[in-house]
């Protein structure tokens, strides 16, 4: 580790996780021009498919770089002081509201720290964390595509990485799939796996560095083709999520009025709102889907629904499990639906459609984590680690790519300093404190909750179930009030009769499964 090197570190991918490594790298002693990140995304955050919502205060720690962060980023759209959680069928909509006056400094306190969650437009945050990545003197290069990562001792001509990805002509799938690699000699392959990483190669030319970061988000092809993480999500629909995202223009004014959201001031971001939605929507469309295609009957589409508020705009979409999905429907048709849907629609009424797209990614957990994290020379963080959440309530993966980046920092820094940048000296500093870390503590903590959700059960019946019985405890006709028990119980015995699809979990258990969900969450 004694050679002279272009760089200390190389960094790949300029988001949340990359930049917050670099920062972290910079309070470690490392001197910026030390530093290079880049990012294929021209101008960076061009490719980030919109935003999300960003939880906690990770960013405070950067504050000598970022400033009043909160305040001052462009794409920091709206403090989230609302939150739903929401069970919609095709008529119904039952909602579950949490509103906190502390989250945006009106219940008592003004202390900003209070505030600990943000919808933000990636776009806009990503190229300003850019520019001040830059001012802090670090060298950041928009529009680089890394085709490979440099082995020491191995000459990146001798293979192409993308072989390492993809799989032979007509080899099957899943883990009987056969992979370009496969048909390498056995000592390159060896080498490709395990060697010790030096750099990174972009159009035939090589920059050194002693430690390679790979933050390059989810569906890294970097962590698969160079081993940290397993191959087999690339070509099976098993536990992979298509998301679809839409950006909606309704203006300030009516967002606010809207919403119930104040306008901000010069102390406060403007507030908003954000919801998690289990939806039960497609079942004639899925009966359409069968007659056409008997081989998926008994499939139901398992779609989840999102919506929140920027400052400007709101980001509404569905993310569905590609193995649910019945061949002859289209997600398209899916997103339609949901945004036909009475309640989302009135949400949107006015609005036009200024972005939209999709992401394909895999549902991550402590079962699809990569198998490792570190390399002679190299690790991984934040979304191309897998460090994603969620339980239904909450879908994190920002503040976890930003802590992630904080860890990977502080122990780059010290293994630098020691001299020993090895698979086992990042494991001893990165990889422990990360399984240290709240990231694993939560993700242990709610390891059973990605299945709970998943039962077809909540993308079905369950959404239906209440949304019905509410609409009859609620409503008032001049009859004699039904006890709620009753009316659920009547609501289900309808519901088995129109739909004997999904009559398994109907019974006691899955009322006690019902029962359970807030537990679970």
């Amino acid at each position: 580790m004694d050679e002279e090197t272009d760089f200390d570190v190389i960094v790949i991918g300029a988001g949340f996780a990359g930049a917050a490594t670099a920062f972290q790298l910079l309070k470690e002693g490392i001197e910026g021009d030390r530093i290079l990140v880049v990012d294929r995304g021209d101008p960076i955050g061009g490719k980030n498919m919109t935003g999300g919502i960003l939880w906690g205060r990770e960013l405070d720690d950067f504050k000598e770089y970022l400033g009043n962060w909160e305040m001052d980023c462009p794409g920091i759209e709206r403090c989230i002081n609302h939150k739903k959680v929401g069970f919609l069928n095709n008529e119904d909509a039952l909602f579950i509201e949490g509103r906190f006056a502390s989250w945006d400094g009106t219940g008592g306190t003004e202390e900003p720290s209070q505030r600990s969650a943000w919808s933000v437009l990636r776009a806009k945050t990503d190229a300003w964390m850019a520019e001040k990545m830059e001012e802090a003197g670090i060298f950041v290069m928009a529009g680089i595509k890394i085709d490979q990562l440099n082995i020491d001792g191995l000459e990146h001509t001798s293979y192409d990485a993308r072989d390492l990805t993809d799989p032979s002509k007509d080899s099957g799938v899943g883990k009987a799939q056969k992979w370009k690699i496969d048909s390498l000699p056995r000592e390159l392959v060896d080498k490709i796996r395990n060697g010790t990483i030096t750099g990174i190669v972009q159009d035939g030319e090589v920059m050194t560095c002693k430690v390679v970061v790979i933050a390059e988000g989810s569906n890294s092809i970097l962590t698969r083709a160079y081993d940290f993480d397993n191959m087999l999500h690339a070509q099976s629909k098993e536990d992979m999520l298509l998301g679809i995202k839409e950006i909606i223009h309704l203006g300030k004014e009516r967002i606010d009025e809207r919403f119930n959201c104040f306008p901000g001031d010069d102390e406060r971001p403007p507030s908003g709102m954000a919801m998690e939605l289990a939806l039960s929507l497609y079942r004639e469309m899925s009966h359409e889907a069968w007659e056409k295609y008997p081989n998926t009957k008994g499939l139901y589409p398992r779609c989840g629904g999102f919506f929140y508020t920027n400052e400007e705009t709101v980001s509404c979409g569905i993310i569905v499990q590609l193995k649910s999905l019945p061949e002859g429907l289209h997600t398209y048709d899916l997103y339609q639906a949901f945004k036909a849907q009475p309640a989302i629609a009135a949400l949107i009424e006015g609005g036009e459609a200024i972005e939209y797209g999709g992401h394909l990614c895999p549902e991550y957990g402590l079962r699809r984590m990569p198998h490792r994290f570190t390399r002679d020379g190299a690790l991984v963080v934040g979304d191309a680690a897998g460090l994603v959440f969620a339980n239904g309530m909450q879908i994190q993966g920002m503040n976890y790519a930003i802590h992630s980046g904080k860890l990977a920092g502080a122990a780059i820094g010290n293994c630098i300093s020691r001299k020993d940048v090895s698979a086992k000296a990042l494991d001893a500093t990165y990889t422990k404190a990360l399984k240290a870390s709240f990231i694993f503590r939560d993700l242990k903590r709610f390891k059973s909750a990605t299945k709970f959700l998943n039962h077809p059960s909540n993308f079905t019946w369950v959404p239906e179930l209440l949304g019905k019985t509410a609409n009859r405890i609620f409503r008032e006709i001049g009859e004699e009030k039904i006890p709620a028990e009753k009316v659920m119980l009547k609501t289900r015995k309808e519901l088995r009769k129109i739909n004997k699809a999904n009559k398994k979990g109907m019974g006691f258990f899955g009322i006690m499964r019902l029962g359970l969900l807030t537990r679970k969450l």
